[in-house]
C-alpha cells in the first residue's frame, strides 16, 4: 500500500517557513546538541546538520515516516534518530543546548508538545528553544457546512483543519488571547478577551490560530504559510454589532483546552 506523506510534503514546500527556521538553527546549531521534536522526514535535522551541530537527535513516533528520517545517518554519523515519543520516552543522556520544535497543530491541542518542552527545560533550564515564542488569536464564528444537512454540532465540538476548504463567515474582529514564551517553562492560560463583533446576527463557534516567532521579531504570516486552525461548537449566541462579548479561554497544553462565552 503506497505511504501518504501529506502534510509532510506540503511543509517541504513552504520556503518563507522553512527560510525562517534553517536561518534561526544556523544562528544556534553550531558545535551544539540540538534535538529536533516531530522530527517527520528531517528538515530541521538537516538545517541543524549542515549548520555545524555536534549532534542532532531526531524524535518521531510515526514508523511510516522515520525509515526516511533514518536516512540522514547515511550523510551524516552525528545525526540519531529515534522513533520515541519524547513526552514519555527516556530521553537521550546528552542533554540539548537547543530544541527544534517545529509547531504545527492550531493552538498546540493535538500533539503535546508543550508539556515536551517544559519536561526538558526542568533538565536544561537554559536550553534554546525555536521558536521563541507562540502568538494564540481566537475569533467567533458562523461554521457552516455545504451539505444542506440540517445539522447542529453540539458545544464541544472540535474540527481541526490544514488548508482544508471550509466555509466559515467571520463575525467578529480576531483577538490576541495568549502568547507563550518558550523561553521559560510555559504556564497554563486562564485568560478573558473581548471580542467585538463586526456584525448582528448568530455565532455558532470559534477559529483557534496561531503566529510563530521562530526568532526574536520573526514572526511568520500565515498567508503562504500554515494556514491550520481548530473549530471549536460553541452556544449559539446571538451578537449585536459593536457588543463586546467577552471569552474566556483556559488551557493546560493538553486536550483539556475550554472556551466559553463569559
Amino acid at each position: 500500500m503506497p505511504l501518504e506523506i501529506g502534510y509532510h510534503w506540503y511543509m517541504l514546500n513552504d520556503y518563507d517557513r522553512n527560510e525562517a527556521y534553517r536561518d534561526a538553527i544556523r544562528r544556534t546549531a553550531p558545535g551544539r546538541i540540538v534535538y529536533d521534536l516531530g522530527a517527520g522526514v528531517g528538515p530541521m535535522s538537516y538545517y541543524a546538520l549542515t549548520a555545524g551541530a555536534r549532534r542532532v537527535y531526531g524524535f518521531e513516533v510515526d514508523r511510516h515516516i522515520y525509515p526516511y528520517l533514518r536516512r540522514l545517518t547515511h550523510d551524516f554519523p552525528n545525526f540519531v534518530p529515534l522513533r520515541a515519543n519524547a513526552l514519555r520516552a527516556a530521553l537521550p543522556r546528552e542533554a540539548p543546548h537547543v530544541v527544534v520544535c517545529e509547531m504545527w497543530s492550531a493552538w498546540l491541542t493535538d500533539w503535546p508538545m508543550v508539556q515536551v518542552l517544559n519536561r526538558i527545560r526542568r533538565r536544561v533550564p537554559k536550553v534554546e528553544v525555536i521558536p521563541v515564542r507562540g502568538h494564540h488569536i481566537v475569533q467567533l464564528v458562523e461554521a457552516r457546512h455545504r451539505s444542506g444537512l440540517p445539522v447542529r454540532f453540539a458545544p464541544g465540538t472540535e474540527a481541526a483543519l490544514f488548508g482544508e476548504p471550509h466555509a466559515t463567515a467571520e463575525m467578529s474582529i480576531p483577538a490576541l488571547a495568549a502568547v507563550t514564551d518558550f523561553r521559560r517553562q510555559v504556564a497554563p492560560i486562564d485568560s478573558v478577551v473581548e471580542l467585538i463583533p463586526l456584525t448582528t446576527g448568530t455565532v455558532n463557534a470559534v477559529r483557534l490560530y496561531s503566529y510563530e516567532e521562530v526568532s526574536a521579531g520573526r514572526i511568520l504570516p500565515r498567508t503562504g504559510t500554515r494556514t491550520d486552525e481548530l473549530l471549536r461548537w460553541i452556544g449559539p449566541i446571538d451578537i449585536r454589532r459593536g457588543s463586546r462579548v467577552r471569552l474566556r479561554v483556559r488551557h493546560r497544553w493538553d486536550t483539556g483546552l475550554r472556551v466559553r462565552v463569559e
